[in-house]
């Protein structure tokens, strides 16, 4: 889901962004404090919904909510004000929801989740979370793996974030303080690995996997992943728990 968020005062701009990703970890936000900037990234980018400050300069939240309406009908938008006794006007308007502030968390969590008109956020194709339990989906569909390790493998890589990893790291990272002699280990993962790949071309994404004689990588650029989002956006304070049933993962955040 994709979000504009419009407030002319910096830090409330950042708190709800915060609350925002809190309530809905895997939406994607744009933030600007400036009524005019807001119109244009409306008009040049497609939002499903947009949170609006009312009480602004130049160009109040109410104008600009009439704007973003006649521009697309179908947009949600969330008014975000002090001041209750617009909520008539905000109302008149279709909007999807009118939150006093404070916001809290809850409150924009209910108003996501209460869309005027409802958002299809089914990623398409491969997509990837690493937040709370590791899961791969395919069309939002979560993908059954024939063995635990499999997955782990997967896992791993993803946390690699395109780094080669030798076959020796894996093996100590996959098995840990488990007993199993060198060479099974070795047969294993070849095993682990041809049942990734397979599975991975099944899907169509066999070229995010890399393989040489004794190492392995992913293509980080080519996986939609909650993890690389948050990388890129610095937020991952706000996610929580990572990778929650891998004991290796727990040193990583």
């Amino acid at each position: 889901m994709n979000i504009l968020i419009v407030d002319d005062e910096a830090s409330a701009l950042r708190d709800i962004e915060r609350k925002i990703k809190k309530a809905a970890p895997d939406v994607v936000t744009v933030t600007t404090n400036e009524a005019e900037k807001a119109v244009g990234l409306f008009a040049q980018q497609d939002f499903d919904a947009v949170f609006l400050d009312i009480n602004m300069p130049v160009k109040d939240g109410l104008t600009l909510a009439k704007e973003m309406k006649a521009l697309h009908r179908d947009t949600n938008i969330i008014i975000l004000t002090g001041y209750p006794q617009y909520a008539l006007d905000a109302y008149k308007l279709y909007v999807s929801d009118y939150i006093v502030k404070p916001a809290h968390t809850a409150d924009i969590k209910r108003a996501l989740e209460n869309l005027r008109y409802p958002v299809n956020d089914t990623h398409k194709g491969l997509y990837v979370r690493c937040f709370g339990n590791f899961e791969v989906f395919f069309d939002g569909e979560p993908i059954h793996f024939g063995r635990s390790k499999v997955k782990e493998l997967l896992a791993y890589l993803i946390d690699r974030r395109g780094s080669t990893v030798t076959n020796a790291e894996i093996r100590a990272v996959l098995w840990q303080d488990e007993t199993r002699d060198e060479d099974r280990q070795r047969k294993y993962l070849a095993q682990i690995a041809y049942d990734l790949r397979a599975k991975l071309d099944g899907l169509g994404a066999a070229d995010i996997f890399v393989q040489s004689r004794d190492s392995y990588a992913i293509v980080p650029e080519k996986i939609p992943c909650d993890y690389y989002t948050a990388l890129k956006r610095g937020t991952l304070a706000e996610y929580g728990e990572y990778m929650s049933q891998y004991s290796w993962a727990r040193l990583r955040m």
